[in-house]
């Protein structure tokens, strides 16, 4: 097995576990604990107990049989999770196209990760003006257009979860630092199907999003329009916020969701 490269932060429980899920392979779907324990060169006992974790989590399956290991359904799940990842950031970029010519501006495709948003898929602006943000970035939710497009179509439960974890830090005096008054700002996104951001994570940056839905309905991304607010006037914002509630639903469409007005007209 090749040497691995541990740093600071590595805890060598966790690595020895991926260690273990990395073994398997097409040309090897399958291994004993002796065999698993000579391959990795640690010792019997260690893997036995680090199996038993990954088999209880649904990582590994144990063939009663032989006594072999293969790897688990959990694995497969992670698998479509991050195919879809990439599916999504696929379908959505000729709408981002689309999107970026009819504004002018920076747009962005983003997703939802452990309670931040994590950017897909960027378009740079015409302006002279760049926009922070980089694909592959995190970035607050409770303060960001994308964040906040996101949070709004989650359980309330699961918001609040959120926030526990990540607080609510001021960026900029316009932040939202308070619990319940997020939560009603969340309410106000759904009424009308898209989030600002008037300088709530840069001070001199507004922004506009909108959710992405599948076909169950779930948000499982969101997209923006990104400017510099002193060059852009209420009444563009205004158009960019249909602009950008137009293009969401074209990309939400292609991937399987339909309003319940879309269900109707269908079945007329």
């Amino acid at each position: 097995m090749k040497k691995r490269r541990t740093g600071y932060y590595s805890v060598t429980s966790v690595a020895r576990a991926l260690d273990i899920l990395r073994c398997f392979s097409a040309a090897n779907p399958s291994y004993s604990l002796t065999e698993l324990s000579r391959k990795l060169g640690i010792h019997k006992s260690t893997v036995h107990r680090l199996l038993a974790t990954l088999e209880e989590y649904g990582f590994v399956e144990r063939n009663p049989l032989t006594g072999h290991y293969r790897l688990g359904l959990r694995v497969l799940e992670l698998g479509f999770a991050a195919a879809s990842t990439l599916d999504l950031r696929r379908e959505a970029r000729p709408y981002l196209e689309e999107l970026q010519k009819k504004c002018g501006e920076t747009v962005h495709l983003a997703v939802l990760d452990r309670g931040q948003v994590v950017y897909l898929d960027k378009l740079e602006g015409q302006g002279a003006v760049r926009i922070y943000s980089q694909v592959g970035r995190r970035a607050p939710a409770h303060c960001t257009g994308l964040g906040k497009a996101m949070l709004a179509y989650l359980p309330e439960e699961e918001v609040r979860a959120v926030i526990r974890e990540h607080g609510l830090p001021a960026f900029t005096p316009n932040t939202i630092t308070d619990e319940e008054e997020l939560l009603r700002a969340l309410a106000e996104v759904r009424e009308r199907g898209f989030a600002w951001d008037r300088g709530e994570h840069e001070a001199p940056i507004t922004c506009v999003a909108a959710p992405l839905m599948d076909y169950t309905r779930r948000v499982v991304g969101a997209i923006s329009i990104t400017c510099v607010a002193s060059q852009t006037s209420e009444e563009t914002m205004a158009r960019y916020a249909e602009l950008v509630k137009e293009t969401a639903y074209k990309i939400s469409r292609s991937l399987g969701f339909a309003r319940p007005e879309d269900e109707e007209e269908e079945g007329a």
